[in-house]
């Protein structure tokens, strides 16, 4: 069963939306400023010189700038170009790509929807998990409090040697809704339903226009070796509103 969460992407957009353009660079272990290069590959695929994008937080509940969800901005450096290279006034005043990150095992996950989606409400969420990690071993421990009493029947229902495993997909697209919704968790991880009932069939409850891609089927190559990674995009109804609820499509 755990094949429902780590083949193929899931979800669809509604008749006569069009698919958020999303992309995802995976930067291995080395010396050097990882996000960095992350973010100067984001800006040259643009049409940018590297050096254009830094990343400010914000978070929501106690307004704090050293932590809570990523945002573009245009960084002095790009702001101070002249000539060629100057900033045009479209871009200085246009949407920027939405972006998300994360780190496990020496691995950096970037992850940003294009600047017309992310005009147009999606927000994006990546994650990355070590599957082999002790808190993905038993279904005791984070096993107990993570995953709601149907997830945790649908992980005993798969073979013994691959329960860490769906614990750990599970746990990353959990990871990676909230971090697309730009909140972290507000409360109990089992309340955070991401899986259809009874299956391991990904499905973000009340979004139905999520889509969620597994990191084995991410553009570009799976994730490393003893990792398991999500993506997951979600569409604000009110773009410019950053507190507009998600938009729901019936199906």
């Amino acid at each position: 069963m755990d094949a429902d969460l780590t083949s193929g992407g899931h979800g669809a957009e509604s008749a006569g939306a069009p698919a958020p353009d999303w992309h995802v660079v995976l930067t291995g272990p080395r010396a050097g400023d990882q996000r960095r290069e992350a973010l100067d590959f984001l800006a040259v695929s643009l049409g940018h010189r590297p050096g254009t994008f830094t990343v400010n937080h914000h978070c929501p509940r106690c307004g704090a700038q050293d932590h809570g969800a990523p945002g573009l901005a245009h960084s002095a450096l790009a702001r101070r170009r002249r000539g060629p290279d100057a900033l045009a006034g479209v871009d200085e005043a246009g949407t920027l790509p939405a972006v998300s990150f994360s780190r496990a095992a020496g691995w950096l996950a970037t992850a940003w929807v294009d600047p017309v989606s992310s005009g147009r409400g999606w927000c994006i969420g990546v994650d990355l998990e070590v599957t082999g990690a002790p808190a993905f071993a038993s279904a005791e421990g984070l096993g107990a409090v993570a995953y709601s009493p149907d997830e945790s029947a649908a992980v005993a229902r798969c073979a013994p040697a691959e329960q860490p495993m769906v614990r750990a997909a599970l746990w990353s697209l959990k990871e990676a809704v909230v971090k697309a919704r730009g909140t972290g968790f507000e409360g109990d991880p089992s309340e955070v339903l991401v899986t259809a009932p009874g299956t391991l069939v990904p499905q973000i409850r009340g979004n139905p226009e999520a889509v969620v891609v597994a990191g084995e089927q991410w553009p570009g190559g799976p994730v490393g070796e003893g990792l398991t990674g999500m993506l997951c995009l979600l569409r604000r109804e009110d773009p410019g509103n950053p507190s507009s609820g998600w938009a729901v499509t019936a199906r």
